[in-house]
């Protein structure tokens, strides 16, 4: 047996240490015993974004020392890895940068021996490439070129095949991910963080029975889906889904601010990562009502919708197959009450008519730190105008529609635009006049909003 663990110190007694240790910072940087001891209270405290100051001046003192390094990048990293990989990075200021930059000195100082040690070099270039995996797209090739270094000194450690299924997954390389992950199972990776990684990636490039073993092992009731020959799994819940966006180009009449946020869509689950999208998207962005989309297991966010508790929130990896519906964004103006709602009920059998609410995700601090919050929704009105978009199935005819929709707007209850629909249909006049309209009912309702 070995000598008794000392009992943890408690919370207040580490905070009171970490202030004694920041009375000594300027030591943190030639003193081993204190720097040590400042990586292990920042791990016990947490490894919060109050200790990223500390950690940086570490990074930049030790990074001839590879221990010290490893621990102060694994820190780091685990600090980058708090934000979602499908937030955009607007900053080379981030610990993923600084985690990176210290690696590669670490490994500019090794020795010849050190180089070709797996345990050492092995190790740095590992951990260089999760650093600059969560630097962003923009470093991918050199991401996997430190995987790859990594593996060539040792190609039997599962965790660095794994992190690398995990770069390929991200970046949309779901071939690449799929033998990644496959090589870190055959080395005794933990089986099910590796399985779901692996079932997403087969999802991604249609490998049936890689995914239906998956979802199996994993204990789910998985069948194979008639339609798509892909594993369904029966009974899941609808998800939420986040997609970035931008703000349409066809509207000036959000209250939302501009610039790039998540917009937020339910999903009805086909399995745990793949699903087809029920509510359309009203910003620019990538995806629509009745596309097949492919997302990652893990949650980025929550978002309260009741008082029931936060939902989950999930990123978008990959469009698997576009909806074939048409998706039409719409002004109208209730000139009567109770308009909007019977639009739906006058078109063609199947047809959709969505109201635009305003909830979407936008970048903010506490985001860019990394920091477990929840995101609000915004919402705002104008009585009686809307934004939305029709979702019209393409087996509905559309002259029919164009009647319908045109009986509605003449019989007086609602002024409207609908463009796309006299575009599809090659209407070029017309659909010039409903451009007009688009103007004219913004003009109606942006003064109602400058009054609110």
């Amino acid at each position: 047996m070995g000598p008794p663990q000392a009992a943890p110190l408690p919370e207040d007694e580490l905070e009171a240490t970490w202030r004694v240790l920041l009375g000594r910072k300027a030591q943190l940087k030639s003193d081993r015993t204190l720097a040590e001891l400042a990586i292990e209270l920042i791990r016990a405290l947490g490894n919060e974004t109050s200790h990223r100051d500390v950690l940086r001046e570490l990074a930049e003192a030790w990074s001839e020392d590879w221990k010290t390094t490893l621990a102060i990048a694994a820190l780091l990293i685990d600090q980058a890895a708090r934000r979602g990989m499908d937030e955009p990075v607007v900053t080379e200021d981030t610990p993923a940068r600084w985690a990176s930059d210290t690696l590669r000195r670490a490994l500019d100082a090794l020795s010849d021996r050190e180089r070709r040690d797996p345990d050492i070099a092995g190790h740095l270039h590992a951990s260089l490439g999760n650093a600059l995996r969560l630097c962003g797209p923009g470093y991918d090739a050199d991401a996997q070129q430190a995987f790859n270094r990594a593996l060539k000194l040792d190609g039997e450690r599962s965790s660095w095949w794994y992190d690398l299924g995990l770069l390929h997954k991200w970046r949309g390389r779901f071939e690449e991910g799929l033998r990644a992950n496959q090589m870190a199972l055959d080395h005794e990776a933990a089986r099910r963080p590796a399985l779901w990684n692996l079932a997403i990636c087969a999802t991604g490039v249609g490998s049936r029975e890689v995914a239906y073993r998956c979802w199996e092992e994993l204990g789910m009731p998985v069948q194979a889906d008639p339609k798509t020959n892909m594993p369904l799994v029966d009974g899941l819940p609808p998800v939420w889904i986040r997609v970035l966006s931008r703000p349409s180009p066809v509207d000036a009449t959000s209250k939302l601010p501009t610039g790039v946020g998540f917009e937020l869509v339910w999903v009805a689950p086909l399995s745990p990562c793949h699903g087809v999208v029920q509510s359309p998207t009203f910003r620019d962005a990538p995806i629509d009502y009745g596309d097949l989309i492919l997302w990652d297991g893990a949650p980025v966010a929550e978002h309260r919708i009741s008082e029931s508790g936060p939902v989950p929130v999930f990123p978008l990896l990959e469009i698997l197959r576009r909806g074939d519906e048409h998706r039409w964004p719409f002004l109208a103006l209730e000139n009567e009450s109770g308009a909007l709602t019977e639009l739906e009920q006058t078109l063609p059998h199947g047809t959709r008519v969505f109201i635009q609410r305003e909830r979407i995700e936008h970048h903010c601090a506490a985001c860019e730190a990394g920091e477990p919050h929840d995101h609000g929704a915004v919402s705002a009105s104008v009585p009686g105008f809307a934004r939305g978009k029709i979702i019209v199935p393409a087996r509905v005819h559309l002259a029919s529609l164009r009647d319908a929709w045109e009986a509605s707007v003449k019989s007086g209850a609602l002024a409207a635009s609908l463009p796309s629909l006299y575009e599809e249909l090659g209407e070029t006049k017309r659909a010039g006049q409903e451009h007009q309209a688009w103007r004219g009912l913004e003009r109606k309702a942006l003064p109602r909003k400058a009054n609110q």
